[in-house]
């Protein structure tokens, strides 16, 4: 099986890139206007569900898989983040956030009686953190998301080699020791920092895809914040520039983290385009693609 299947229906690639990519959108991060700055317990429910409905529309609409990441820093706000996505929406999703904000989620889920199952760990970049490697362990989360941390200007072979050699506490590779915690399915998401570091990434996920058959991805519109804020940088920051990435990315990522959920119209319309030019591409045998 070239995938992953959650909830019998939604597939996200591994060894291959013939799927189109999983689309990752991010609800209730630091600073999102739909909560309240002195209190995230306080959101807006009208538009946090505006936000997730266009969300799943657009996916619908161009027939390309999603999900939504709930982020937080604040344990008690994760809690009432994912009350208010389980009263409202299907699983799976992702379960971001700070460490301890996900230690509190997955608490919250398991007197909901939600199964490890039906959720995403994001993420996990090393393995010296032993509370975190015994909550991944105990609660036997099924699907982690390595995130690959690196300098900007990190070769491929260098970042594959950081994924795959011994070099974690107990002599043993992240990998290695993410399955060693029971965990069956593994993502690998490449930490973007700038452009350059954009290329080196898609080259190491051709060498993760190929060599040890796991979904590779990234969150390709990070090295924009590189540059400022959006609201200091306009010039920089314009859906034009992030609708360009998420092409380019898609071609070679199994899930894209596009980011802030308001930002899925031009993110989902790019990767779809992306993906239809890609299977011409194929279809015609034009040979570039080799």
């Amino acid at each position: 099986m070239s995938y992953y299947l959650y909830n019998n229906d939604l597939k996200v690639g591994k060894g291959n890139f013939n799927l189109p990519p999983l689309l990752i959108g991010t609800i209730f991060y630091d600073g999102e206007t739909i909560i309240d700055r002195d209190d995230p317990l306080n959101f807006s429910i009208e538009k946090a569900k505006k936000r997730i409905n266009a969300h799943k529309e657009l996916a619908a609409k161009y027939k390309l898989p999603e999900m939504v990441e709930i982020t937080a820093s604040d344990p008690s706000a994760m809690k009432e983040y994912i009350k208010f996505y389980l009263d409202n929406y299907d699983l799976p999703f992702v379960l971001g956030g700070n460490f301890e904000a996900r230690k509190a989620g997955i608490e919250f889920l398991n007197q909901e009686g939600v199964p490890p199952t039906d959720y995403i760990y994001n993420a996990i970049s090393n393995l010296k953190n032993q509370e975190e490697l015994e909550l991944i362990k105990t609660n036997n989360i099924e699907t982690v998301v390595i995130l690959m941390l690196s300098s900007e200007n990190m070769t491929s072979t260098q970042r594959y080699s950081n994924l795959t050699k011994k070099t974690q506490p107990g002599n043993t590779s992240i990998v290695q020791g993410i399955k060693n915690l029971g965990v069956e399915r593994i993502w690998v998401d490449g930490g973007v920092i700038n452009l350059e570091s954009l290329a080196h990434i898609l080259e190491t996920q051709q060498l993760i895809s190929e060599s040890l058959k796991l979904p590779v991805g990234t969150a390709p519109g990070l090295f924009l914040f590189k540059y400022s804020s959006p609201r200091l940088n306009k010039k920089f920051h314009t859906r034009y520039r992030r609708a360009s990435i998420m092409a380019l990315a898609s071609w070679f990522s199994n899930f894209i983290f596009y980011g802030a959920i308001e930002d899925a119209t031009e993110c989902f319309s790019s990767v779809h385009q992306a993906y239809e030019f890609k299977e011409i591409i194929k279809d015609k045998n034009i040979s570039f693609l080799d």
